[in-house]
């Protein structure tokens, strides 16, 4: 499950690298989560950012767990189900991403969080799926749903699966119109692999109210003698 990702890089830079620009105001997010608006960009607005909600329209609450089938679907998944096979031909989008967090088991009950970015400091471009509905109040809600693949090598000490990361090439055929449906399954089989960083950061990642760069630090979690902290 991937319920929090980072966006750190400055605008004029994330502008020049995905050759969008921002029409609203831009902050660098640390802690990214689902319900949240996040800027996206569609297949049918490619020269600029848009601010979508994170997770597929449901019964949102405030205090209420939302369901990680909301907010991540695996490939296989997306391949099988018919009901995804409208946005995933007309509604593709790309999520910008400069890391994300995960929380690997180390005893029972207990996990240590991580926070995971490429080693070359560049943004990862996100594969993801939108769409438009109508509100409690009749308004229009646009939603993004980011999409999964099975960890690579690097991630599967942390955990099973990880954001589908696309190449500059990928990137570029998912976010064509004129692409084959045949090619863009390719590209959701592909096992795209990163040269992925990892460090263990703090657990306050957990407190949607905190949403700073110094959530991105190394924080060790355990002491001279391996013992777990709680990163007082």
């Amino acid at each position: 499950m991937i319920d929090r990702y980072v966006l750190s890089t400055h605008r004029e830079v994330l502008e020049k690298y995905f050759n969008a620009a921002f029409k609203d105001e831009y902050i660098l997010r640390y802690n990214a989560a689902p319900t949240q608006k996040l800027p996206v960009i569609t297949l049918d607005h490619l020269s600029h950012f848009q601010y979508f909600k994170w997770g597929l329209i449901a019964n949102w609450a405030n205090n209420k767990k939302m369901s990680p089938k909301l907010f991540n679907l695996d490939t296989e998944t997306l391949l099988k189900k018919a009901s995804h096979q409208k946005s995933l031909k007309f509604h593709r989008c790309l999520i910008p991403v400069n890391g994300f967090y995960v929380w690997k088991p180390f005893a029972k009950k207990k996990s240590i969080p991580y926070f995971i970015s490429p080693r070359d400091k560049n943004p990862l471009s996100v594969a993801g799926i939108w769409e438009e509905k109508d509100d409690f109040d009749e308004k229009a809600n646009h939603t993004f749903i980011m999409i999964t693949q099975s960890s690579d090598q690097s991630m599967t000490p942390y955990q099973e699966n990880m954001p589908l990361c696309l190449s500059k090439k990928a990137s570029t055929a998912w976010m064509n119109k004129d692409t084959s449906t045949n090619k863009i399954e390719e590209i959701i089989k592909t096992q795209f692999t990163w040269p992925l960083i990892a460090h263990p950061v703090s657990p306050l990642i957990s407190n949607l109210k905190i949403d700073s760069p110094s959530l991105i630090k190394n924080s060790q979690p355990s002491d001279q003698y391996g013992n777990y902290t709680l990163f007082q």
